[in-house]
């Protein structure tokens, strides 16, 4: 039997290789990154995306691990940055569901990353707290007109590595498999529109 196609958009980050390394055995993995991968693509450029698309043609799954924006108190960011992280974690995600879902099987869930900040924002959150929230927002309004597709979202905390690679302490951080398993569980539990998150409220 032929494995489903999971497309994993920032597979080499810190969750990404995890969501590869566990999903991995299960479905056909197509790696997407900025500069690596099956295919290279930049997220902010829609018609790279429907490209991308029609490249890999019909699949089941997606997973987004991608996309950036700054960290810094509000008298040290520009309009620009602001502008920038909207382009890229939020509309780049966007660009994925609106111009995927063309190209997907009937049944395909999608699932976004959004974090932590969207809830509790924190002093130097104010672009990623917005873009979070944004995601989440979008993720719920969006499945009410996904048809016989899904969408959902992850929220991730800290992961302990990332906590590691930045030198600060990682005893509050989440080993990155345990988000590695929300991935999983948003694409394989027949929901949508829904925000998975290892946080209690």
């Amino acid at each position: 039997m032929n494995k489903k196609k999971l497309i994993v958009v920032g597979s080499t980050g810190v969750i990404g290789k995890k969501v590869v390394d566990l999903l991995g055995e299960d479905y056909q993995i197509i790696e997407v990154n900025r500069s690596s991968g099956d295919y290279k693509l930049d997220m902010k450029d829609a018609i790279s995306v429907d490209e991308m698309f029609k490249r890999i043609g019909k699949f089941e799954a997606l997973i987004s691990t991608s996309g950036f924006g700054r960290w810094a108190s509000m008298d040290e960011m520009s309009i620009q940055d602001y502008h920038y992280g909207l382009q890229s974690k939020l509309m780049g995600q966007v660009n994925l569901v609106l111009i995927g879902r063309k190209y997907a099987h009937s049944g395909t869930t999608f699932v976004l990353t959004s974090g932590l900040l969207a809830q509790h924002p924190m002093p130097g959150s104010t672009s990623l707290s917005m873009i979070n929230a944004g995601i989440e927002a979008f993720v719920r309004a969006a499945a009410l007109e996904m048809g016989d597709k899904r969408v959902n979202v992850v929220s991730p905390s800290f992961a302990k590595e990332t906590m590691e690679m930045m030198g600060i302490d990682s005893s509050t951080g989440i080993p990155a498999i345990e988000f590695a398993k929300l991935y999983k569980q948003a694409i394989e539990d027949g929901k949508s529109g829904i925000v998975y998150s290892k946080i209690k409220e």
